[in-house]
Parts: C-alpha cells; sequence; structure tokens
C-alpha cells in the first residue's frame, strides 16, 4: 500500500461534453549556449525581468534566439512576472527536453519546487528536420513525452500544463495531424507567430497565459490583441493565407494566431489540448481550474492525513468530522476560486457511512461548476413591420 497519501481522482466526463494562490508561473526550455561565469546549458534560473535573464548571458549577442521569446514575454507580462528558464543544446530535441527519464524539463520542475503550472518547449529549427504530420516530425513524440511527463507531475502535486512549439508548418492544412481522435489533454501545440520564422511565438503565448486568471481563455477579445501588426503560421505565411482553412486546422486542436473584422490586430485562435471533444480537459482553462483547485484541496486535506476520525456507535464517520472536513474544503475553494469569478460554484461531499475503521481509506467528492463561455455567439437579425413582437 505503499506511504499514507491523498490520491486524486479526475473524472474526465463530468460535464457531459458533447462527440494558498495558486498562480500560473510559467516555464521554458528554449535552445540556447553556455555563457561562460553565467549560464550554463541544463542549469535552471529564474528571473523577474528581462535584465535579469541579460545579467545570467541571455542577451541579444550571446543567446539571440532566448533573448528574443524571453523579451516577448516580459513585453507582455510586464518586470516582476516569474519565469523560470532552462536552455538546451542545439541538437536537443523537444521529445528529448520532455522526457521523463531526462534531466532537462524535468530538473527545470523539480528545481521551481512545483511552482511552474505552464511549461513551454521551444526548440530554435535548423530548417533541416524530417517532417511528418504537416511539421518537424519530432512534434508529436514530443507531445507523447510531455503528457507522460505531467501526469508524473500530478501524481506529486506538481500539476502543470504544457505547450509545444508545431515547427515548420508546411501550410497544408490537411498534412496536420487531427489531434482531436487523441488523449494528451495536458498538452497543447502552437504554429503561429509574429515575425514569420520556424517556431511559435512562445514566450508571447507563456506571456499571456501568465498575465490572466486561471479560468480565463487566451483568446478572449477583451483583453486585447497579442500583436497589433502581424500573425504567421510557422511556414512564414500570413495567418491570413489559409483563413479558409481555419476552422479546420481548429478542429484539429492546434492554437494559432487570427484575426476579426473591424478590430485591429491579432488575437489567439482558442485554447483547445490534443484530446477529444468529450474530455472535459480539452482546453487549458478548464485544466488550469482544476490544476488549482486540486492544490487547494490539498493543502487542506493534508493537515488531516494520519488524523483521528471519531466514529458513531454504529460505525459511521462523526458528523461533526465530515462538517469540518467539508467547511474548511469549501471555503478555501470558494474564498481563493469562486468568490474571484474562476468558479460557478463548489460542494464537498462526505459519505459517513464509508468503512473508515476496517479500511482506514476516507474517500471525498469534490465537485466544481465551472464558468462558462461565449465561444459562439449566434444572432437572429432581420427587418420587421412590428418592433414589440
Amino acid at each position: 500500500m505503499g506511504l499514507p497519501k491523498i490520491t486524486f481522482i479526475i473524472a474526465t466526463t463530468g460535464l457531459g461534453l458533447l462527440t494558498a494562490d495558486i498562480q500560473k508561473i510559467p516555464g521554458l526550455v528554449i535552445t540556447g549556449n553556455t555563457v561562460a561565469a553565467k549560464i550554463t546549458i541544463g542549469e535552471s534560473k529564474q528571473f523577474f525581468s528581462l535584465e535579469d535573464a541579460e545579467n545570467s548571458g541571455i542577451t541579444e549577442t550571446d543567446n539571440p534566439f532566448a533573448h528574443k521569446h524571453i523579451k516577448a514575454f516580459y513585453d507582455y507580462a510586464g518586470t516582476n512576472a516569474e519565469l523560470w528558464v532552462m536552455l538546451a543544446s542545439d541538437a536537443t530535441t523537444m521529445s528529448a527536453m520532455a522526457d521523463k527519464t531526462g534531466v532537462i524539463a524535468k530538473k527545470l520542475l523539480n528545481d521551481a519546487g512545483g511552482r511552474i503550472r505552464v511549461l513551454g518547449l521551444i526548440k530554435k529549427s535548423t530548417g533541416n528536420e524530417a517532417a511528418a504530420n504537416g511539421l518537424d516530425a519530432n512534434v508529436d513524440l514530443a507531445a507523447t513525452n510531455l503528457q507522460a511527463l505531467a501526469d508524473e507531475f500530478t501524481g506529486k502535486y506538481f500539476p502543470f500544463r504544457g505547450l509545444l512549439s508545431g515547427n515548420n508548418f508546411s501550410g497544408i492544412t490537411g498534412d496536420l495531424k487531427d489531434y482531436s481522435t487523441t488523449d494528451k489533454n495536458r498538452v497543447s501545440i502552437v504554429i503561429a507567430n509574429t515575425d514569420a520564422q520556424k517556431e511559435a511565438s512562445m514566450g508571447l503565448a507563456l506571456g499571456r497565459l501568465s498575465s490572466i486568471p486561471v479560468q480565463r481563455k487566451i483568446h478572449r477579445v477583451k483583453d486585447g490583441p497579442v500583436d497589433d501588426f502581424a500573425g504567421y503560421f510557422t511556414n512564414g505565411a500570413k495567418v491570413e493565407s489559409l483563413s479558409t482553412s481555419w476552422d479546420a486546422i481548429a478542429d484539429k486542436n492546434y492554437i494559432f494566431l487570427r484575426n476579426f473584422v473591424g478590430n485591429a490586430g491579432f488575437y489567439f485562435s482558442s485554447d483547445p489540448t490534443l484530446t477529444k471533444d468529450s474530455d472535459d480537459f480539452n482546453n487549458l482553462s478548464n485544466g488550469f481550474v482544476m490544476d488549482k483547485a486540486m492544490i487547494i484541496a490539498y493543502n487542506v486535506l493534508v493537515e488531516n492525513l494520519g488524523d483521528e476520525i471519531p466514529v458513531t456507535a454504529n460505525g459511521n464517520i462523526h458528523p461533526a468530522i465530515i462538517k469540518s472536513w467539508q467547511t474548511d474544503v469549501e471555503s478555501n475553494i470558494n474564498g481563493q476560486m469562486v468568490r474571484n469569478g474562476e468558479l460557478s460554484a463548489c460542494k464537498c461531499y462526505i459519505d459517513e457511512t464509508q468503512a473508515v475503521l476496517t479500511t482506514g481509506n476516507v474517500e471525498i467528492e469534490i465537485r466544481l461548476q465551472p464558468v462558462g463561455y461565449s465561444e459562439f455567439i449566434t444572432v437572429k437579425i432581420g427587418f420587421t413591420t412590428n418592433i414589440e413582437s
């Protein structure tokens, strides 16, 4: 049975979808170079400004690729935003970065002590990578590895969501793998940028995600555009060049940039993960909400691990214990999430008749009601002879 512990069984179909305050602190593993006496490949660094990064050797001269993405992060998120960074060699693939048996992303996550809630992986393209599924062939394996790594860390109460750079898009929508048929609900792929390069705008995506609350969509129009002037796919073509294919690309669960008629600037398309439509975590926002709620519940309940459980004469858990635990969980989640608009409601239920005397196990059900989203707006408009009817 191992050590006494709390185990979370997270339901993924509860919404019935058809076919301490926790922040979204980001981490970034990115291609770079060792700079003597400042930063070494494979070293975890914590930054709070672009100046911090530059003082650690991530400058336009010594590490231009990493500098570009970290600058984009701070240009959007602002100074004082926490960012964990690890440089990897230009020979390191994203699948190797994500490998849970390796010492790259896994080391960064451990060194950050569980603070990272969203992890971006990006490799500078050489232009010579093998292609598959309309992207750099390594992206698909990286997605598998990143999901496995995220699952492992969730089991250690260090949950995070991952973003991958969809390098070298072929420009052909039909080439792209359909990730709405897979089950990687902790991973997303970004296939767009603002500078027509072969890699996604990872720093910008992390900046946006870290600047909005957990329930907020990355593509919320009220938050304004992420770039005022241009949006490209990672084949260098303007996103408008495939405007007739945007729906098809979105249906395959990729994140890209788009614009709106009458609105200046470019916005992220949506926040899908690489999983089925019926999965409650087919979007990043639901995932971040669940991760925060899980950590709050863990912090409350861990205080009760190994504690005595008074029982009634018939062996049931004493009502006072039921009430105390329920109140603790609900008050913390309500105070930190529901009142902030991150959830609609929370309910904690404990069956008093469970056999705690014989099993030593207390099962707790926490029901979370998320907020809704105006993802689609249908307007009926027309002329009428009677404005009152």
